[in-house]
């Protein structure tokens, strides 16, 4: 089965404690962003997505070849509340998961951080904020999209480099660990960016207010990045 999150056990120390190390250095820059930028209008829609994204992760279906998905929801969180708060909440999540739910391993939690929180999050940010305001659902599909497929590359880089290192000890060979996740993961990615476009436009329609929130940024605050879904 391929899984997002990566269980102890399958990847190299190595690597899976130099995903740590990245992990805690971008959570240290992340958490200080949060607390200097945070307003009190932010925390209702912090635990909001929070909870919401929790619960979408837990609910998998089945695509195909006893594979499973799930909605991730970086790009959904990094949208709405900008990408170093998104990537707090979905660090949050993993914690819940790993401790209380046994999904996902405590030794490559750095590890799914990285693919699911830091790659997802500033990935559905950056791209979304790319594409022009008459093509702001397209960039949201797509800035969901490639959020949940380029953690899949990583992921399986992740694998691959563990299977190399340790001689075949851990991780997964390089001609199987690309294709099953890469292949799954762009199928998973057209669901992502269906269900979080259909989310951002239903926000628009009964709370617009919520999405002309600054987005917490390492800068100065930003405009309403997704002020244009109201328009849909």
């Amino acid at each position: 089965m391929v899984e997002v999150h990566i269980p102890d056990g399958l990847i190299d120390p190595l690597v899976a404690g130099a995903g740590w190390l990245l992990a805690i250095l971008i959570l240290a820059v992340a958490t200080r962003v949060v607390n200097r930028k945070v307003e009190d209008r932010h925390i209702p829609l912090m635990a909001m997505l929070a909870a919401g994204i929790f619960v979408a992760q837990m609910l998998n279906f089945p695509i195909g070849g006893g594979t499973t998905g799930h909605l991730v929801g970086a790009a959904l969180a990094a949208i709405l509340l900008g990408p170093f708060a998104g990537a707090v909440i979905i660090m949050v999540i993993l914690v819940i998961q790993c401790l209380v739910f046994g999904d996902g391993g405590v030794t490559t939690l750095g590890l799914n951080f990285l693919n699911m929180g830091f790659i997802g999050c500033f990935t559905g940010y950056y791209i979304y904020g790319a594409f022009p305001e008459r093509y702001a659902k397209a960039g949201m599909f797509v800035a969901a999209w490639l959020a949940v497929f380029l953690g899949s590359l990583a992921c399986a880089a992740e694998l691959a480099l563990s299977n190399q290192m340790s001689n075949g000890t851990f991780g997964i060979s390089t001609v199987i660990a690309f294709p099953s996740m890469t292949i799954y993961h762009a199928i998973i990615g057209i669901g992502e960016g269906i269900i979080t476009t259909g989310i951002i436009a239903f926000l628009a329609r009964v709370s617009p207010e919520m999405l002309r929130m600054p987005k917490i940024t390492s800068g100065s605050p930003s405009g309403p990045i997704v002020e244009v879904a109201t328009d849909a």
